[in-house]
């Protein structure tokens, strides 16, 4: 399987220190240059301490950054006045290497929908971590916290869902 992070999950993830589970996630994971430009390049000069850790999975090659093709790009631009360059890359590279685009923003969800891109959240990567038992049902509700405290945005309706969820795995 193949995942394409966008700027706000990896950020979250990262800053509620749940990078390991990226690191463990099976497939292979990449990003686009508008991503690493917002959460390494400025995330440095704002010096946020998330921004050095990103850098770091990537210089370790845990995620590649990667361009999009250029016409699948152009069409995603064209079509869609608001969707931002990082999301618009993330989505048009997902398409172009038939991967999971991990994007929390709702415009660039339905966007990917409607380009047929699988789509999941940040909270996607701790369910993956549970079902695949790199973290047991404790620690997955540990790091749903963790991302709620990251900044991460949820509203009660989804995050009542996720810890049902969680606890229903078997």
């Amino acid at each position: 399987m193949k995942f394409v992070f966008n700027a706000s999950p990896l950020i979250h993830l990262v800053k509620a220190g749940l990078s390991s589970l990226v690191e463990r996630l099976d497939g292979e994971k990449y990003t686009v240059p508008a991503v690493f430009h917002e959460v390494v390049e400025v995330g440095k000069a704002l010096r946020y301490p998330d921004a050095l850790t990103t850098e770091e999975i990537i210089k370790r090659k845990i995620i590649t950054v990667r361009n999009p093709s250029a016409t699948i790009l152009q069409v995603i631009i064209r079509t869609h006045k608001d969707v931002h360059k990082g999301e618009a890359e993330v989505i048009a590279l997902a398409k172009e290497i038939n991967a999971v685009a991990i994007v929390d923003d709702s415009v660039a969800r339905a966007i990917a929908r409607i380009h047929d891109v699988r789509v999941e959240g940040a909270y996607g990567i701790i369910l993956r971590a549970l079902v695949k038992g790199h973290i047991s049902k404790d620690e997955a509700e540990d790091s749903l916290q963790k991302l709620v405290s990251s900044g991460w945005r949820c509203d009660v309706e989804l995050y009542n869902k996720l810890i049902k969820l969680i606890r229903e795995v078997a």
